[in-house]
């Protein structure tokens, strides 16, 4: 346990944060970056900002990509500097959700090998853009990216986390399956180690933490049923196997009902609207017309993640105008900047391909 008392430590974080948050705030970077009629202009507005990193990057090299190197690079460190703020299992919590970071830049590199060992396509240009710096664990990025065999890939991930879940597949089931299992128990054992972390916190900061991440887990859990059960037509059981045993939605007789359907007679759109009226006529943003896509049930994910979006907001401003001697703050900052940076990616991509401001405002939301 820590030796400070929790008042203190949070109120010391409070401080700093909201400081942050303000600034983030009355910058308005964000809006004069939408506003700026070129991608050069809009570069222009990050030099006198905390990004200035990433217009530096632009200037020396003109790569998008490089630039989104950048900001991933920043997101790192900011998780880093919450923590030298912090004491005790809130710590512990932090670091988790730097390892999600750490977990989608694993996924991203398995996805290339698998390209390139499995398919048999070029990935020299995509690998360059490949995070190569130590986030978390000990992972040799590059060792990884050039093996030649998935029993190298397990050896190297064999002293991290999931070196267990990649051990656990086999090179013939990857090459005549793909990778939907082990990203599915990768994803799975990541959120089965943040609810053992948030069941450690006080009182206080658990009631907290569970009261945003339940929402993604059941958002996660009905996109999954969806997904798989209407439009890939998998059998119940299987997809039963893939949700996450937290929430109303996992453990509610009318998901239970929907996997006891044959495939052809479950009702997505029904079901959805079960647990969140009104999220099927959701209008997604950036949405003009119809969506075109080749996956199937595109537009219903989509919805659900635009719902989570607008969930998490509300939650964030809740909390920032509540208790400020919880983790609760430390969670909106991360939240708060993650969109921001988000945002910074998508006007920054907007503005290269030429997309006029209102277009791109209407994707970022």
């Amino acid at each position: 346990m820590s030796s400070k008392d929790p008042v203190d430590v949070y109120g010391f974080i409070n401080a700093k944060l909201r400081a942050r948050i303000g600034k983030m705030r009355q910058d308005r970077l964000v809006e004069n970056l939408l506003k700026a009629p070129t991608l050069v202009d809009a570069v222009a507005q990050l030099r006198d900002s905390p990004y200035r990193p990433v217009a530096e990057v632009f200037d020396h090299t003109g790569d998008l990509q490089q630039m989104e190197l950048v900001l991933l690079h920043t997101e790192i460190e900011m998780h880093r500097l919450v923590t030298k703020y912090l004491e005790g299992k809130s710590v512990a919590l932090v670091n988790h959700l730097l390892a999600k970071i750490e977990l989608d830049n694993l996924k991203n590199t398995i996805r290339l090998w698998y390209s390139s060992i499995i398919r048999r396509r070029p990935i020299r240009y995509r690998s360059e853009y490949l995070f190569k710096e130590r986030i978390l664990n000990p992972i040799n990025w590059t060792a990884l990216i050039n093996a030649t065999r998935w029993e190298e890939v397990v050896a190297l991930l064999s002293s991290t986390p999931y070196g267990e879940v990649a051990a656990a597949v086999t090179a013939q089931e990857i090459e005549s399956d793909g990778l939907f299992a082990l990203e599915s128990e990768l994803d799975r054992s990541w959120y089965l180690t943040l609810i053992t972390i948030i069941d450690t916190l006080s009182a206080r900061d658990r009631e907290v933490a569970r009261s945003i991440f339940l929402v993604e887990i059941d958002l996660r859990n009905l996109a999954t049923l969806v997904r798989y059960g209407r439009y890939y037509q998998m059998e119940g059981k299987a997809i039963a196997a893939l949700l996450l045993p937290w929430g109303k939605v996992a453990a509610s007789k009318e998901s239970a009902a929907f996997l006891a359907q044959e495939p052809a007679d479950r009702d997505g759109p029904a079901l959805i609207n079960h647990f969140y009226r009104g999220l099927e006529s959701l209008k997604v943003n950036g949405q003009r017309g119809s969506v075109h896509s080749d996956e199937p049930g595109v537009l219903e994910n989509m919805k659900i993640e635009e719902y989570l979006g607008q969930r998490r907001r509300e939650l964030y401003q809740k909390i920032l105008g509540g208790d400020p001697f919880t983790v609760g703050l430390v969670l909106a900052y991360f939240f708060l900047f993650k969109e921001e940076t988000a945002t910074i990616k998508a006007t920054i991509n907007g503005k290269y391909y030429g997309y006029s401001e209102e277009y791109i405002r209407g994707v970022i939301g």
